[in-house]
């Protein structure tokens, strides 16, 4: 089974709320909400793949804050199935409006909210 090393961005704005988004067609989990991030590729850390991913989906510039856990997941149930280890960041916006550009919604949630959403399996871990 294929592995996946991703990190995700739990962006939080002034009044508490985290930035979900709401995952694409042509994507695994499609209709899924999940948090914002990536695959973390070779000799970056954690904290550079939450930049880099953020830049590129939603052509924002965001600071990690903190380190917040991980989450191991196997979607056994996809055609193609793979496990995930997710580590979560709380991040702040510094630049930009988050754009979408893979993501058909998105929207800033507070913590009883999200716990309603059908979040993709892996994030849920984060929503406490």
């Amino acid at each position: 089974m294929k592995h996946v090393e991703v990190v995700c961005a739990l962006i939080e704005n002034d009044d508490g709320k985290i930035f979900c988004c709401q995952r694409g067609p042509g994507r695994d989990l499609v209709g899924f909400w999940e948090f914002p991030g990536g695959k973390v590729e070779a000799h970056e850390t954690h904290e550079q793949t939450i930049i880099r991913e953020i830049e590129e989906e939603l052509g924002s510039l965001v600071k990690p804050l903190e380190y917040i856990g991980v989450s191991n997941y196997e979607y056994k149930e996809l055609a193609k199935p793979f496990s995930i280890t997710m580590y979560g960041y709380r991040c702040k916006l510094i630049k930009g409006d988050l754009k979408l550009t893979e993501h058909t919604a998105a929207k800033w949630c507070t913590m009883s909210e999200m716990k309603k959403m059908k979040f993709a399996a892996a994030d849920k871990v984060f929503i406490k």
